[in-house]
């Protein structure tokens, strides 16, 4: 019994295709949407002033761009005493100023700054001798019309005591 060999096989079909055009084009077929959504997120990290930390990166996926920019954070040790705070609204078309809150260790001292339509100053106190905890936050407009949301920084810092009478 004597078995007949096949013939080679031919390829067809798009991969095997010999004409250089075709596999281009089905080349792009494939990765051209690919490479369209890899360069559209990257303009979205582009325009987040890119490339946040993780844990920050949730918050402003939703919200886009910081909606408050804390512009005088107090340095790690500060004398006894109070804290100067400069907070500035990079989008005034998206937040809602009357929203703004100021809380230093728990407490809220809003009243103790000047709150305007582009952001906020003056200095709080009275500072724990110790760590201290300040935050701001407001309120505004995210990506999606219609909803609003939270946006806030915090700060902790620790302040000196009061130096005895006979060193002062």
């Amino acid at each position: 019994m004597r078995f007949a060999r096949s013939a080679p096989a031919v390829r067809s079909g798009r991969w095997g295709s010999g004409n250089p055009e075709a596999k281009v084009a089905s080349h792009l077929r494939i990765f051209g949407p690919v490479a369209l959504i890899a360069g559209a997120a990257l303009a979205a990290f582009i325009r987040l002033d890119a490339f946040t930390p993780a844990p920050e990166l949730a918050p402003r996926v939703v919200l886009g761009r910081a909606l408050l920019d804390l512009r005088s954070a107090p340095p790690e040790v500060v004398p006894p005493g109070g804290v100067a705070v400069v907070v500035h609204f990079p989008d005034t078309s998206r937040v809602l100023a009357d929203t703004f809150r100021c809380v230093l260790n728990g407490k809220d001292v809003t009243s103790l700054l000047s709150v305007g339509g582009n952001g906020a100053a003056g200095s709080v106190f009275p500072l724990r001798v110790g760590e201290n905890r300040l935050r701001v936050e407001v309120f505004g407009r995210g990506w999606w019309p219609g909803r609003w949301y939270e946006d806030a920084v915090e700060v902790t810092f620790r302040s000196r005591p009061l130096p005895p009478l006979d060193q002062g």
